[in-house]
């Protein structure tokens, strides 16, 4: 039964926090003018669909680890042949910027309520090395578990939100942080640098095996 609520509550924790974000960054970009055709909420077989809002909602609640916001398209429409624009573009470029940082700020903002704002801020930046450091990945997994198994929930939810956030950031394509490195070219794909190009290839080389083996460490301490 332990077992069952630690992975209950890792599912929920990881949960709140992308939703979390979903959430706030359609809630930004409403806010600026331009709403979303679709709000996905994690991943995997679809629960529930509705459109509230003209924005299509999705809850797909087995995979939490993943969750998107679409401005391009019709909502959830894999038929579509031929790109279309993204509203974001519409925004000016700061604008723009500001509806893919502030989400990630609410989290960081959620550490620093859940931890203290000093320790939530520090763990933040911290958590821009925790990709590169992989001596150190068996000991915070272990200790993340451990705060799940003493019911230290609010602890556990400050730390995930500040390293997601932090992850986030880091300039690489298919984060945050590399839709903001690749903004000054947001009209114009097609001129986006080689080397901004090749930072695709990078990414995969460090995120892939570092969620792979982030996984198998949270099945180890939960199973062992």
């Amino acid at each position: 039964m332990e077992r069952a609520a630690l992975l209950f509550w890792l599912w929920m924790l990881a949960y709140a926090v992308t939703a979390l974000w979903a959430l706030s960054q359609a809630a930004v970009a409403s806010s600026f003018g331009v709403r979303p055709t679709l709000v996905k909420l994690g991943a995997g077989p679809r629960l529930i669909t509705l459109s509230l809002g003209g924005i299509q909602w999705a809850v797909h609640p087995l995979i939490p680890l993943v969750s998107a916001v679409r401005f391009d398209g019709p909502p959830d429409d894999a038929s579509t042949e031929a790109p279309v624009e993204n509203r974001l573009h519409r925004l000016h470029v700061v604008l723009h910027m500001a509806t893919i940082l502030l989400p990630w700020a609410l989290l960081v903002g959620v550490a620093m309520a859940c931890l203290g704002a000093g320790e939530g801020l520090r763990q933040f930046f911290t958590g821009f090395t925790v990709p590169f450091q992989y001596s150190r990945l068996p000991g915070r997994i272990d200790g993340f578990v451990a705060l799940l198994r003493d019911g230290e929930l609010l602890r556990a939810w400050g730390l995930a939100s500040a390293k997601v956030a932090a992850i986030n950031l880091l300039p690489m394509p298919i984060l945050a942080g590399g839709s903001l490195l690749a903004l000054p070219w947001r009209h114009q794909r097609s001129r986006l640098p080689v080397w901004a190009a090749g930072l695709n290839f990078v990414t995969l080389l460090v995120l892939l095996p570092w969620v792979g083996y982030s996984l198998y460490l949270f099945g180890a301490a939960i199973f062992r």
